[in-house]
């Protein structure tokens, strides 16, 4: 088996139709992180397509010295963040969510399958800031460490950390607006 490394080497020396090896290596991860930080999975597709395609052609300027995944998030972070310049994400008003959920029953912490609080949590998320979305994703859903997020992102460890506190606590709270307990989800 051979390693990343060697991998890009040959494609970079003219061997391009083994870089479908890092697509299916990474096409999953890339659009996991592209879809909760999006919302929608229109324009999670797209981005990751322009990612792989960014990808390719810039796969000469990629130096080694995070890994693969970590270049590749860091590609569908700066598309993402254009998109959300370009086209303002749907959001749902916090009032609407409440209305949307009190009708359900009146506890909606209860008898909730996985599909319930996927789309619960991601409603949550929609409310949070584009930053705060960002750093929140990297972190719980492409699980990330601090100091990948901080290459991702450009911004300092410490406010990495800062930013993905103050979004939990952010996020703690517009659960428990939408009448989420905590330990439900």
């Amino acid at each position: 088996m051979q390693t990343e490394a060697e991998l890009i080497k040959r494609i970079l020396a003219g061997e391009w139709r083994n870089f479908a090896i890092l697509v299916d290596k990474y096409e999953a991860k890339v659009y996991s992180y592209t879809h909760y930080l999006m919302g929608n999975k229109e324009d999670a597709e797209e981005i990751v397509q322009d990612t792989f395609v960014k990808a390719y052609r810039s796969l000469n300027q990629f130096r080694g010295e995070a890994a693969f995944s970590t270049w590749l998030i860091r590609i569908a972070h700066f598309g993402c963040l254009t998109r959300f310049r370009l086209k303002k994400p749907n959001k749902v008003s916090i009032d609407q969510a409440e209305t949307s959920q009190a009708t359900k029953e009146d506890e909606p912490s209860r008898n909730m399958d996985l599909d319930d609080r996927k789309a619960i949590l991601q409603k949550a998320l929609d409310q949070l800031k584009q930053d705060e979305r960002s750093v929140v994703t990297l972190f719980y859903y492409s699980e990330l460490p601090i100091k990948e997020i901080v290459e991702v992102t450009d911004l300092t460890e410490s406010n990495v950390k800062i930013l993905l506190h103050r979004s939990r606590k952010k996020l703690l709270g517009i659960l428990g607006e939408m009448g989420i307990k905590e330990n439900t989800l």
